[in-house]
Formats: structure tokens, C-alpha cells, sequence
């Protein structure tokens, strides 16, 4: 009777409440390695396959490394746990094993906290292992490079320096005419690739556990000299449809730099003055910069400073790669074509069609865009938001996501 209406954490829990498998803490439930295998192989990997088993065997040496690096306590982590793994675990010579640790039926394993305790740290690992997983198999990572380049150039072809020096936002040629659009910049910066571990930590940290959710991995930064500036940036690349607003991830955009609402019912009020004359230009720019002021709300990114005052944003842009298979077959079929000397190859490349073969590549890849006026920007940097203040607190909360009963018993 049990076994029918046994509805597990992971039922209730996760698949129909929504919460994430890196928080679930109440192990797996499987008895044997027939279904260990079975629940692998459903997961998609085949370890029959000596490929895949050897690519999951480096998921969990790698998993092991990632977890004593950045959750146990180190000379270079002082905020780590004071724990070791089981030798057990670190002798392991079959992934099976691992998940019939996680069940409590490894052979010899115990019910008491010992037992226990090497069910957690079983899952542990097997969560960081998931995370790997997720990583490896996105499709766009080996695009990477030319992803970069397609988002970016976009960027370049708008940031300039005059012969000054000075760095600046707007058309090279007009702005250097009377009416070109011309706005100084304090900082433009393009974000390096995102090394792997911090890849797998910013995955971890998350609810949303899986790769595809990564939107920063090409990234962006625009520093001004005010606030106003930070707004007039936005509205140029949206103008100039650099950025566009259908392609934008409203969960993702993020503004603790202005008070949008009072700068808005401002503008409506100072736009028609100034155009009717009833105000000067100079005090509709001076009355607007007072407008441009920071709201009274802490940002949703509990990782992120109260003090942190910015604006960001995702957006997405329609990724073409030219697939360099289909032109090596098509050039292959070229050369055997009529060539008596490659009959029995021609019979091979006349069975291959390339109507089956994608001649382009195309996916939407998400880039982040930050805004910070001058003042933000040094106070981001100094102050309480700091960025190794921000990665402290993710690594934390990762550790305490992964590590679960663990972290409290090491505490």
C-alpha cells in the first residue's frame, strides 16, 4: 500500500512545487544497481557507453575538486567548512556507487548519523556533478568566440575616442559635424569570457539550475558622467536599434540608479514647457539631471549592496553561424563528382544529401548591459558592494544549498 500513495519530496516537492533539485535534502531512493543504472540512463547517459562512463567519472573527480576548493575550509577560504570527504567517496571507482550512497543501500552502509552522514555528502556531490553536466552539454558553448564577436561588434561600431582622447558614445562621422549625436563616457567595458568554476558557482547559487540560464557571459558596461547620461545611453542604443525592446528578458532588467516613476511624471511636465519657451534649455537640462535621482528601494539581487546603484539589463540577439560541415561535404562532393578515381568514394557522397545538413546555424545567446554614472560606479567598487563582497555571499549561499545538513553540522 505504502509504494502507491508514497508521494516522495521529490514529487511534491520539486516537480510539482517548483523547488530546485539542488535543495532537495532527502536523498534518492534506489535499491539496487539495476535501477541506479536505469535512473542514469534515463537521466541520459549510458554507462555501457566507455565514453560517457569515463565523461561522468570526470564529472565527479571534477565535482570533488570544485567542493574542497570553494566549500571546505582552505588557507584561501577561510569561510569554509571544517569537514573531509569520506574516504569512501574519494576511493569511489563506479559512479553506481555514488547514487546507492545517496539511497542509503551501499553495501555496508549504516542507518545511524554515520550513515547519514554519507548520504549527504553523496548528494552533495552528485549535485555539483548535475551542474557539470548542464554546462558540458550546451550546445552554444563551442560558439563562444564568434557569439562575442557578433553582440559585441554591434558596441564597437558606436564607442569612439576623438583625437583627445575621449571616450564617446554616438556616430564617428556626425558627431563630429553640428547635430551629430556625440555623449562622453567615462568607462566602456566588454566582460572576458566567464571562467568555468565561476560558471558552476553562479549555477549553484541559483534556483534556475541549468546552463541556458547563464546571461552574462557576454557582458557590458557604460560608465557616465551622470545619471541622466545613464538614461540617455539606454535610449540611444534602443534609437539606434542596437537593443531591441522585444528581445529584452523583463524578468532580468534591474534599476536601483533612477526613480523612473518621479523622473517620468518630471519630464512630462519640463518637455512641454521647453518647447513651448516657457523654460530655458539650460534649466530643462539642469531641472531634469535633479529629476534623475536614485529610488527608494533596495534591489532584488540579495547578493548585491543596498548601496549598489545601477541599471541592467538582458537582452537577446539572433546568433547566424555559417555550419562548416556543410561547406566541407559540399566541396567533397565537388571534387569526386565524374573523378574515376575516387568511384567507390563518389558512391559515398552520393548517398549524402545536403538538404539534411543545416547550411546556417541560428539561436538567440542572451548579453547583460550595466549603466553606472561616475559617482555609482566608485562608489560600487569601494563600498560595502564590492565585487568580492558579491562573490562571498554567492559562495556562501551555494554552500549552504549544496552542502545542506552538512553545513550545519559543521558549524
Amino acid at each position: 500500500m505504502r509504494h502507491l500513495y508514497d508521494f516522495r519530496s521529490d514529487v511534491l516537492g520539486i516537480i510539482i512545487s517548483g523547488r530546485s533539485v539542488v535543495d532537495f535534502s532527502s536523498g534518492l531512493d534506489l535499491r539496487t544497481v539495476d535501477e541506479v543504472h536505469r535512473f542514469i540512463r534515463s537521466y541520459g547517459y549510458e554507462l555501457e557507453n566507455p565514453i560517457e562512463k569515463a565523461e561522468v567519472m570526470g564529472n565527479f573527480h571534477e565535482a570533488l575538486n570544485f567542493v574542497r576548493r570553494h566549500f571546505l575550509l582552505q588557507p584561501e577560504n577561510p569561510d569554509g567548512l571544517k569537514l573531509e570527504i569520506p574516504r569512501k567517496v574519494l576511493e569511489l571507482a563506479d559512479v553506481a556507487d555514488l547514487f546507492l550512497m545517496a539511497s542509503r543501500t551501499f553495501p555496508g552502509q549504516t542507518h545511524d548519523s554515520q550513515g547519514v552522514m554519507l548520504q549527504n555528502w553523496a548528494c552533495a556531490i552528485l549535485k555539483v556533478m548535475h551542474t557539470i553536466a548542464h554546462i558540458d552539454k550546451d550546445l552554444r558553448t563551442p560558439y563562444f568566440l564568434d557569439i562575442q564577436m557578433q553582440i559585441l561588434d554591434r558596441f564597437y561600431k558606436v564607442v569612439h575616442r576623438d583625437s583627445d582622447g575621449q571616450l564617446f558614445l554616438g556616430d564617428k562621422d556626425t558627431a563630429e559635424r553640428a547635430g551629430g549625436f556625440r555623449l562622453n563616457l567615462v568607462a566602456f567595458e566588454t566582460k572576458p569570457k566567464k571562467a568555468r568554476e565561476s560558471i558552476i558557482l553562479k549555477l549553484l547559487h541559483k534556483p534556475e539550475n541549468v546552463a541556458e540560464d547563464i546571461f552574462d557571459r557576454v557582458g557590458i558596461r557604460f560608465v557616465t558622467e551622470s545619471t541622466l547620461d545613464a538614461l540617455r545611453v539606454v535610449k540611444f542604443l534602443k534609437d539606434r536599434m542596437i537593443v531591441m525592446p522585444p528581445n529584452i528578458k523583463p524578468s532580468r532588467s534591474r534599476n536601483t540608479l533612477v526613480d523612473i516613476e518621479d523622473f517620468s511624471q518630471q519630464l512630462s511636465v519640463l518637455l512641454p514647457g521647453v518647447e513651448r519657451g516657457e523654460i530655458s534649455e539650460q534649466d530643462f537640462n539642469d531641472k531634469l539631471r535633479e529629476a534623475a535621482h536614485p529610488p527608494r528601494v533596495n534591489p532584488e539581487n540579495p547578493h548585491t549592496s543596498e548601496f549598489y546603484r545601477a541599471i541592467q539589463f538582458t537582452c537577446r540577439q539572433l546568433i547566424k553561424l555559417r555550419n562548416p560541415l556543410f561547406d566541407i561535404l559540399k566541396d567533397l562532393k565537388s571534387e569526386v563528382k565524374g573523378n574515376a578515381a575516387y568511384a567507390d568514394l563518389q558512391r559515398t557522397s552520393d548517398r549524402i544529401d545536403l538538404a539534411h545538413i543545416q547550411r546556417e546555424v541560428r539561436f538567440f545567446y542572451p548579453y547583460e548591459i550595466q549603466v553606472f554614472d561616475r559617482q555609482s560606479a566608485e562608489d560600487n567598487e569601494r563600498g560595502r558592494s564590492a565585487h568580492s563582497e558579491y562573490k562571498r555571499a554567492q559562495v556562501l549561499t551555494a554552500m549552504k544549498r549544496v552542502m545542506g545538513a552538512l553545513a550545519d553540522v559543521a558549524r
